[in-house]
């Protein structure tokens, strides 16, 4: 088994990134599964035996504000898996996209520094995974080919994010302040 979690977020509103940032981003977190994968997938397709793991993000199957090249770069992650699965499938190999939550880590605390307001609001909504629940999570749901858990509760918050976002919005306009991080 191969578990890609190669990753790093940088949060900010599309126009205030640098399109360094998003190459960047590319570079790191979905190129830095490609690598790996690359090394292992003929093996694996011998041998007629394998699971590839892809961590993505939550924010790698839907998007949310203030994370335009970091959702990208996730959901970069989905469309390779996908394509991937149906190539070594006849191989016995399987692949699985992990979509973890907001989980306590050094590069989360870093991210948290720079965040817009939205962008911090919405991660309020959810509670922080310790990275054992997540590891946890993610070999049990690779074990049985699926990753629905992460899935379903990233679905039902993403309509609560619109209206917080749509709520800084009015309050924006109600008192002619400028569109700010913090």
């Amino acid at each position: 088994m191969l578990v890609n979690c190669a990753g790093m977020s940088i949060s900010g509103k599309f126009e205030d990134l640098e399109v360094s940032t998003f190459e960047k981003l590319m570079s790191i977190n979905y190129l830095g599964s490609v690598y790996p994968s690359r090394a292992v997938i003929t093996t694996m397709k011998e041998r007629r035996v394998g699971r590839i793991v892809f961590l993505a993000s939550q924010a790698g199957q839907v998007g949310l504000f203030g994370f335009t090249a970091y959702s990208s770069s996730k959901f970069a992650i989905k469309g390779l898996a996908e394509a991937l699965q149906m190539e070594v499938k006849p191989y016995n190999v399987y692949v699985t996209v992990a979509y973890p939550p907001d989980t306590d880590t050094p590069g989360f605390a870093e991210e948290n520094k720079t965040k817009p307001l939205e962008t911090r609001l919405i991660s309020e909504t959810t509670s922080i995974c310790t990275p054992e629940q997540v590891a946890k999570q993610i070999v049990k749901d690779a074990i049985v080919v699926t990753m629905g858990l992460f899935r379903m509760i990233s679905l039902f918050y993403l309509g609560s994010f619109d209206n917080i976002i749509r709520r800084c919005m009015i309050e924006r306009a109600k008192y002619g302040t400028a569109d700010k991080t913090a």
